[in-house]
């Protein structure tokens, strides 16, 4: 079925807050004039500021969601927020290739929330883990975890490409770089006050998701990203944002 608009998928947790996690990315999807489709892969217990529990959907579930929407509609941009562990994220992987080999696979790598808890066991190297993802969206404790030092993000590029969020960082707080092929791209913080939110990962990864789908090249889709993400950091005080 060939739908008006172009078509994103978000395969992530259930945020009650609705700041992160698959409600965040439908909100951004919605807000770019993308249809949004969802994959749920867990249900969180939590608010703005904690996580308490995390419920997992069994993989069979997550697959059946999958192949319901993609057996009715030609998907070729995926959002993935959090998952089990890698052996999940390497079935689901290769469930959407074998639906569509040309599909884009943008991961936002939730490894733990910022309140402090783990969401993702791996047991794979890098290289293996990044297999058919096209782009990758750490911030930096989650860059230092992906990666042993810069040199391997570099040599990763090449086959994936990694955006690095600056948030996190206390001497270039703000300024981002997107790694891809070799090479390093940086994109310069805004002019406007921002303030912490939660669930801004989600908000970039889909923004950068739903520019992409609807035909940008990458790096204006990464810096097009960023403009929407310090645009909803901005949009208030709270730790819980507005989509504009």
């Amino acid at each position: 079925m060939i739908l008006e608009r172009p078509i994103a998928m978000s395969i992530a947790g259930f945020d009650p807050s609705g700041g992160a996690g698959i409600l965040a990315d439908i909100k951004t999807f919605e807000q770019l004039n993308v249809q949004g489709f969802g994959v749920l892969t867990a249900n969180t217990i939590q608010n703005d500021r904690e996580v308490k529990e995390v419920k997992w959907m069994p993989l069979e579930d997550i697959l059946g969601q999958l192949d319901v929407l993609l057996e009715c509609f030609e998907v070729s941009y995926f959002k993935v927020g959090i998952v089990e562990n890698s052996e999940v994220f390497t079935e689901l992987k290769k469930r959407i290739i074998k639906h569509n080999r040309h599909a884009r696979i943008i991961w936002d790598p939730v490894l733990e929330s910022s309140s402090g808890f783990a969401f993702f066991k791996n047991e794979l190297p890098v290289k293996d883990l990044l297999k058919h993802v096209y782009l990758v969206t750490p911030n930096l404790p989650e860059f230092e975890k992906l990666f042993e030092n810069e040199k391997e993000a570099f040599a990763c590029s090449k086959s994936c490409n990694i955006y690095l969020k600056g948030g996190h960082h206390e001497t270039e707080r703000g300024i981002d770089y997107l790694y891809s092929d070799g090479t390093k791209i940086l994109f310069s913080s805004g002019e406007q006050a921002v303030y912490p939110k939660h669930g801004s990962g989600c908000v970039l990864s889909s923004a950068i998701t739903a520019y992409l789908a609807k035909g940008e090249d990458l790096e204006i889709t990464c810096e097009m990203g960023k403009i929407y993400t310090e645009n909803y950091l901005s949009s208030s005080a709270s730790l819980l944002g507005q989509h504009s």
